[in-house]
């Protein structure tokens, strides 16, 4: 029995063909994208958080919740007027560190604020802390 060769370029035509048909046209996050992030975390209000999802949809790029992450994790260290501690989980959730231990800097912002945040890291009463961007009355951004 003859082996069939391999084609490298058949097998990434059919990746390409299957993720084009089960999960959309791939988004790319261009120049500028951080600055984009920056902007819609600002309009989060002091006792309010919102999660990375919430972000990424309010660019309406509603698959870059990771890139969103990214984002802020660059922020320079002296850049204090974007609240990246305002911007949690989809559960609730502080950013965690290696051993699954909460940030401490972004818990003590929270509770600074006036949230209540548990000793694992999870917003108190979320639900009623996250923040509604569209309640805000500001068009969505175009991404």
């Amino acid at each position: 029995m003859a082996s069939a060769k391999y084609d490298a370029s058949e097998a990434g035509a059919n990746r390409s063909a299957y993720n084009a048909e089960h999960h959309g046209p791939r988004r790319v996050v261009g120049p500028g994208f951080h600055e984009k992030v920056w902007d819609v975390v600002r309009r989060v209000p002091t006792r309010r958080v919102t999660t990375f999802g919430d972000i990424a949809n309010e660019l309406g790029l509603r698959s870059v919740a990771r890139q969103v992450g990214w984002a802020l994790a660059a922020l320079p260290p002296d850049r204090d007027d974007v609240p990246w501690h305002r911007v949690v989980n989809a559960k609730g959730e502080v950013s965690k560190r290696k051993g699954g231990i909460p940030c401490d800097q972004q818990v003590q912002r929270l509770r600074a604020e006036g949230l209540v945040v548990t000793q694992n890291g999870r917003i108190a009463d979320f639900r009623a802390c996250r923040h509604d961007f569209l309640a805000q009355g500001i068009p969505r951004n175009s991404g």
